[in-house]
């Protein structure tokens, strides 16, 4: 029976203070996530369910005992001179006790049970593992919400400066009363959109606190990571080949076709003769000669069905269309695959090719916006340039920002979509 060790331990930090803020690493995220993710208790359910037709092989050729009575009462005694030919009552008891020596059903049923456990094992794995890319994604949502909020409150400072720099121009009678309105719109912009950020940072804390188990309420950071190394070393191919391997999902489809093989097997299997042994004890009231009271027997019993009025036939042929379908999703998902491996590489290289410029921009921008803010100080330039680099600059951070962040998710997405995301998370033993 296969298993799933965690390899990471829990990482709890103690908690001095219900003041005190806690601070959570993506892996111990991931650790809480395993333990409290519904959809990985519900798989486990479905792998020990499959893992109970193992067992129920085995019942085939197991030994069976039943008793059986029988009760009877004629409507009046019917006697010859004196001799009574039915009794006023009489009763009945058999105890059988059957043991199945030959069916073939056994050995392909065993293999059936085998196939289905290893099918839902394997999806238990990939349910983890999506599982654990869900919280990783999350989690980066939760960092780059953070940085938003940080880039707001910078925008904010910026513009709280021009406002006072405009009022200062407009009090000695070098700026005009619409560029200080113009600054403070620019304010108020800016304070809109901290709320904002501060928002969809709270939102992006109560998702990755469901996924992780804790209250929506809960005070907790997050660190920040390491950088993942870029897995775009290997070519498209060699990746796709790597999924065909990797993917749980995939090898639980194919497993699902050795199942309905199984299956097959099974049901023409029904068809071939049986052989057991049985053993009858009978207990009649009032006996005779012929059956006699307290009396056994043993029996070899041989049954052959000749015909079942073709409800074997249709259970085959219905059987063989199940694994045709099977055969076709397994079809279905490798095309998937290889689609999910390809968008996850031109994502990734699409970002990473993104994030030179992304750079440079914001560099160009935080320049721009000095030499016109330092030009609108001696009348050089006006409100509208300034607060058009500003706003050019915010733009600018924030989009660096979110690419930065959407590489490092890229980054394990294309791991998910090769199935090795978690790898070094999760260790499957035989």
């Amino acid at each position: 029976m296969k298993r799933i060790v965690p390899l990471l331990a829990l990482l709890m930090a103690s908690v001095a203070g219900a003041e005190e803020m806690r601070t959570i690493n993506l892996e111990e995220a991931m650790t809480l996530a395993l333990e409290s993710e519904e959809r990985i208790e519900i798989q486990r359910r479905d792998v020990t369910i499959a893992g109970q037709e193992v067992n129920r092989a085995w019942t085939i050729i197991s030994p069976r005992l039943e008793a059986t009575g029988r009760y009877d009462r004629p409507e009046e005694e019917i006697r010859r001179d004196d001799q009574v030919v039915v009794p006023e009552d009489a009763w009945r008891g058999t105890i059988t006790a059957r043991q199945p020596v030959f069916d073939g059903r056994v050995l392909p049923a065993r293999r059936l049970g085998m196939a289905l456990e290893e099918s839902e094992f394997h999806e238990l794995v990939h349910i983890i593992r999506t599982s654990l890319f869900d919280v990783t994604r999350i989690y980066y949502e939760v960092l780059r919400a953070q940085q938003q909020v940080e880039i707001a409150g910078q925008t904010v400072a910026l513009s709280t400066e021009e406002v006072s720099r405009a009022r200062a121009r407009f009090d000695a009678g070098e700026a005009r009363r619409t560029e200080v309105l113009r600054t403070e719109v620019d304010e108020a912009r800016a304070f809109r959109n901290l709320v904002a950020a501060r928002n969809e940072y709270q939102v992006a804390k109560s998702d990755l606190a469901r996924r992780i188990g804790l209250p929506a309420d809960h005070a907790f950071t997050v660190e920040t990571p390491e950088t993942v190394e870029d897995p775009t070393s290997e070519v498209t191919h060699d990746l796709y080949m790597l999924a065909l391997e990797e993917r749980d999902d995939l090898a639980a489809a194919r497993k699902r076709i050795r199942a309905g093989e199984e299956q097959r097997t099974v049901i023409r299997r029904e068809a071939w003769p049986t052989l057991s042994v049985e053993y009858n004890h009978r207990f009649v009231d009032p006996e005779s000669f012929s059956s006699r009271n307290n009396f056994w027997e043993v029996a070899a019993v041989a049954r052959y069905d000749f015909w079942d009025g073709g409800s074997r036939r249709i259970s085959r042929l219905q059987q063989e269309q199940r694994i045709e379908q099977s055969e076709l999703r397994v079809r279905e998902l490798e095309k998937l695959i290889h689609l999910e491996v390809q968008q996850a590489v031109l994502d990734l290289q699409t970002l990473r090719e993104n994030l030179s410029t992304l750079h440079k921009e914001v560099d160009l921008a935080e320049e721009n916006y000095r030499t016109l803010s330092e030009q609108a100080r001696v009348g050089l330039a006006t409100s509208l340039d300034v607060s058009t680099a500003l706003n050019a600059l915010d733009l600018a951070r924030t989009e660096l920002t979110r690419q930065q962040f959407d590489l490092e998710v890229a980054k394990q997405r294309l791991e998910a979509a090769t199935g090795r995301f978690a790898s070094s998370f999760i260790q499957v033993e035989e």
